[in-house]
């Protein structure tokens, strides 16, 4: 007995160190869930580099790597666990739950004293605060656009070299778009796709399933002139049925209907990079992916072009704007919590142009090169113009790809970017889901209408009634 009370001593001196954000060595601890998984080998080096210069500037703490995906399915478990690594990453939709649910903490304070807060920009920003309070720092951006795989556009006759650079062309001599550029052309480029291939290949890929054709939609919606949430008589409700988002899901209908869709029923994210190879010519993707189209799905980076979403049939042309922002578990330690804040300077995420934080830029874009990442344009989170001079500088240096098929996404983004709706979106996402596949497993006799108007009813009952 005596001894099992003196391990379970023990036991309760070790935890009681780690909730207070302190090792058996006394320093304190800082646990980073963004830390590469063991099988990205030229990452975790890079990491390690980072850790060794943090820990001989700032020697009161030590760094553990503790990578860590984030999803809404384990969240809840390793936050009531005290599980969750000091800082880790998530997207913009889901700090309103984190903060509901006291699993993040806000770090107003420490943002100010650091200087980051007014460098930050505003609608990131935005995205992280609730009560006037920021709870979290923004690693980057992305606007949703459209992907094009010049090499197939090319094989159907849909883009040429018309000046026998050795290059598809994208615009004409006067500099107008020769990609589609409304829901209309699409559907156009699709058709010819199909006729030519003769159904071997599909023109679009629409997404259905884990949240993600939901997430779609809305942008596709909003192209239409929908909207899917808005206030009426001071209480907000939601309008997935707006009979505009009726039209946008009849538009992904009449595609569906005509083989124009790959035809699976269940497509997620994790999908679009496999099916862009050799399946499809387009698919609605985020910037921030881009490259997974050359490391998991094999593309040549020479045939990739990314340009803004189409225009809908009343001129509306929105992208969707998201990203990923870190946070910090609520049951660190204020100290763990600024150390981790302070190690984003030494991963070159932060708004600082120190010699750490400049050497950690270049590190990263070296991985990636060495890698053989196309190398693009980021959204960046930070407005600083020393910062936002030495990052443009690095792209400069390190973009290896033919910004004429990237620069007019980068160039209109600012002015289209459409937040995602502000309440309950990843239930929304899911509920629109459900209708997109009712409309892929029967394309020919369901009704979007009845679809959206069942959705909505759910939306309403089961989430927006519990706003005040």
């Amino acid at each position: 007995m005596k001894k099992n009370k003196f391990l379970w001593l023990i036991t309760g001196v070790f935890t009681m160190s780690l909730m207070s954000g302190c090792g058996s060595s006394g320093k304190i601890v800082v646990t980073i869930g963004m830390w590469p998984e063991s099988q990205q080998l030229k990452d975790i080096a890079m990491f390690n580099i980072w850790k060794e210069r943090f820990e001989t500037d700032h020697p009161e703490y030590e760094i553990v790597g503790e990578p860590y995906t984030y999803s809404v399915e384990t969240v809840h478990a390793k936050a009531q666990a005290n599980k969750l690594p000091t800082v880790f990453q998530t997207w913009f939709t889901e700090p309103s739950m984190l903060v509901s649910n006291h699993y993040i903490k806000d770090v107003t304070a420490d943002l100010k004293e650091l200087g980051w807060y007014e460098k930050m920009d505003p609608e990131m920003r935005a995205n992280l605060t609730f009560d006037d309070k920021v709870y979290g720092v923004p690693r980057d951006g992305y606007g949703l656009g459209l992907f094009l795989n010049l090499g197939l556009l090319r094989d159907y006759g849909i883009l040429s070299d018309n000046n026998d650079d050795g290059k598809v062309d994208i615009y004409d001599e006067e500099g107008k778009p020769l990609y589609p550029t409304t829901f209309e052309d699409i559907y156009n480029v699709s058709s010819t796709i199909a006729e030519l291939s003769e159904g071997q290949t599909q023109g679009m890929l629409i997404l259905t399933s884990n949240k993600n054709g939901g997430w779609q939609f809305s942008n596709i919606a909003w192209n239409f002139g929908a909207e899917l949430e808005k206030e009426v008589d001071g209480k907000w409700v939601g309008t997935l049925n707006d009979p505009k988002a009726v039209e946008a899901l009849e538009w992904i209908q009449k595609m569906k209907a005509e083989d124009l869709l790959p035809p699976n029923t269940t497509i997620s994210y994790s999908d679009w990079y496999t099916k862009i190879t050799s399946q499809v010519a387009m698919a609605f993707v985020g910037s921030d992916v881009i490259s997974l189209a050359v490391t998991n799905g094999g593309m040549n980076k020479d045939d990739i072009a990314f340009v803004p979403m189409p225009a809908g049939p009343y001129g509306d042309r929105y992208s969707l704007f998201g990203g990923t922002p870190y946070v910090f578990s609520s049951s660190s330690s204020d100290e763990a919590t600024k150390g981790a804040i302070m190690f984003l300077e030494y991963m070159g995420r932060s708004p600082e142009t120190s010699s750490a934080s400049l050497k950690a830029m270049r590190e990263g874009n070296n991985v990636a090169y060495e890698k053989g990442n196309p190398i693009i344009p980021t959204i960046k989170p930070w407005i600083n113009d020393d910062y936002l001079e030495a990052a443009s500088a690095l792209e400069d240096e390190f973009v290896n790809v033919d910004m004429t098929y990237f620069h007019e996404f980068f160039d209109t983004v600012k002015t289209l970017r459409h937040s995602e709706v502000p309440y309950y979106a990843q239930e929304m996402y899911t509920l629109l889901d459900t209708a997109i596949q009712a409309i892929f497993v029967d394309p020919y006799t369901t009704s979007a209408s009845a679809q959206l108007t069942t959705a909505n009813s759910t939306f309403n009952k089961q989430y927006m009634s519990k706003l005040s």
